[in-house]
């Protein structure tokens, strides 16, 4: 992995594309009682959420931090647990005003003016809970890669919605009933997330979601790939149990992370995105037996025309431990195995025609 790590750092100096790691959000969650919750309630302006038939349970919010990097989930149950959670996006947080590109790396010392920041905050909603009472619900493994066009994001976007179906992970789409209501079908076009029952996979055009979503409008296009971690795998991850010692380690741990689940997708950071035309060029050009490049130039061909790599495998009759091995391969010669229409853009900007 270190090796891995190592190559991704080396290819950055050559390939036209800046990339920028670190946490984007994380949540914090910590029992509360009904009349806690009650009392937050009366001293604060709360936004009413769900609630069943008989109202016993109900959640409400507190957005009035939500543009200073914190929005606060009450969850108030007469028959369960009663709950609040804490959403901190952290840059925002230590700028005090909303921070939509930027990522937090966390320091001992940023972690100490980040704790400070949410104990102003939870003495004047009225919440006297220690922030150690508080545990690591949700964090957010954030890369945001910089490209030169709109065209590039979405060349990028269209890949990983090919990529090879992990093992265990389900694809999830925004429905007609999530937050994004009429624009479900555009979220769906500029997004990709799979997900199993502790992590999810995010890939979106953050252009579109800023605009979108919070009416902001940036420059950059920025292909976010984001990896959510739950509870469950973040304890799994963790020796430390105390929340902003779960935080500095698995930030430690992020970047190894983020390349190997690129690797179990086979779309590593130092590939390429290039034409079939440049493809079977690139291949025949290879150092790799006549049996091996026929392998991979009917890959190559296949792939332009099927929805997933799982398509292409089928379609190419390739069984699937060797069809793996091929797209190794294919990792070798740092050419992404799905060939793109749009990939001119990249190549020029790649031989620095952009």
């Amino acid at each position: 992995m270190q090796m891995l790590y190592q190559l991704r750092q080396r290819e950055k100096g050559t390939l036209n594309m800046k990339c920028n790691d670190g946490i984007h959000t994380f949540s914090l969650k910590t029992r509360s009682s009904y009349s806690e919750i009650q009392n937050i309630r009366v001293q604060n302006a709360c936004i009413r959420g769900k609630r069943d038939h008989f109202s016993l349970n109900q959640n409400f919010c507190i957005a009035d931090y939500k543009d200073k990097g914190v929005e606060i989930l009450l969850h108030q149950s007469l028959v369960h647990p009663s709950w609040v959670t804490l959403i901190v996006n952290p840059s925002s947080l230590l700028a005090d005003e909303y921070q939509p590109t930027e990522l937090f790396r966390p320091t001992e010392q940023t972690m100490k003016q980040l704790k400070t920041r949410l104990r102003t905050i939870l003495d004047e909603i009225g919440l006297d809970t220690r922030l150690k009472a508080f545990r690591l619900a949700r964090y957010d493994q954030t890369r945001d890669r910089y490209y030169s066009s709109a065209d590039e994001v979405a060349s990028w976007l269209g890949i990983f919605k090919k990529s090879w179906p992990m093992l265990r992970y389900t694809p999830v789409s925004f429905s007609k009933d999530s937050e994004f209501d009429e624009k479900w079908k555009g979220a769906n076009q500029h997004a990709w997330t799979i997900a199993n029952k502790s992590c999810a996979f995010s890939v979106y055009d953050k252009a579109y979601e800023l605009k979108k979503r919070h009416g902001i409008k940036i420059q950059a296009h920025i292909l976010r790939l984001e990896l959510r971690l739950s509870r469950k795998r973040i304890v799994q991850l963790c020796r430390e149990t105390a929340w902003d010692k779960q935080l500095l380690e698995l930030y430690e741990k992020q970047d190894a992370q983020l390349d190997k689940f690129l690797h179990r997708l086979h779309l590593p950071e130092s590939m390429q995105l290039v034409t079939r035309e440049k493809a079977l060029e690139t291949i025949d050009a290879s150092r790799f037996r006549e049996k091996t490049q026929k392998k991979l130039r009917r890959i190559a061909k296949k792939a332009d025309g099927c929805e997933t790599l799982a398509a292409v495998q089928k379609a190419t009759r390739i069984k699937k431990k060797e069809f793996m091995k091929m797209l190794g391969k294919f990792e070798e010669l740092g050419i992404c195995p799905i060939p793109n229409t749009l990939a001119a853009v990249s190549v020029c900007a790649d031989e620095g025609h952009i």
